[in-house]
């Protein structure tokens, strides 16, 4: 399987984006800015050998509506997604660190998901405001003039988390289709 390729690549910290094949995903990715090829994102963690993707999603995909741990495959599931990609940012090992811990406390303390997508809160959040939140917070608010450079409302787009300078790709993955489908 193409994701088995992409395992031993992936660092805790690194982000993964994923486009979904419903109507909710082929609606999210309008909101991108530039590339419209994600429709959704997380961040990855390696806990003892396991691949999690802790992500912000809500509606009936997550009835909880809480923030979401999710094993790998899962989450990049080839019969739901059609592609994946992981970016890295160039985080230092203390800035990893610190992401990790806002992670996993924002887990632990079940963050909700902001069905009014309002980036001013920071009690509830979306898939893309929660990545970029917890990045930037990591590295002492060095994304955050990013975000102010686009014109209208004020919301961070699944993009903008990886057409940055501070983001390297580590591997794209495009699933073949099905001729059912």
């Amino acid at each position: 399987m193409q994701l088995d390729s992409l395992k031993p690549l992936l660092r805790s910290g690194d982000i993964i984006l994923r486009n979904g094949t419903d109507a909710t995903s082929q609606a999210t990715r309008r909101f991108n800015r530039k590339d419209t090829s994600f429709s959704h994102c997380g961040i990855i963690a390696v806990e003892a050998d396991t691949i999690w993707v802790y992500h912000a999603i809500g509606g009936s995909y997550n009835p909880s509506q809480f923030l979401k741990k999710e094993l790998l495959d899962r989450f990049s599931d080839p019969a739901e997604n059609d592609r994946i990609a992981v970016y890295r940012y160039r985080l230092t090992s203390k800035e990893q660190a610190r992401l990790m811990t806002i992670v996993q406390e924002s887990y632990k303390n079940k963050l909700p998901f902001d069905l009014f997508f309002n980036f001013e809160t920071d009690d509830r959040m979306y898939c893309s405001e929660f990545v970029f939140k917890s990045m930037d917070k990591s590295m002492n608010g060095r994304l955050s003039p990013t975000i102010g450079q686009h014109p209208g409302p004020v919301y961070v787009s699944i993009d903008d988390l990886f057409l940055t300078p501070y983001t390297t790709l580590v591997k794209k993955i495009e699933y073949l289709i099905p001729a059912t489908r």
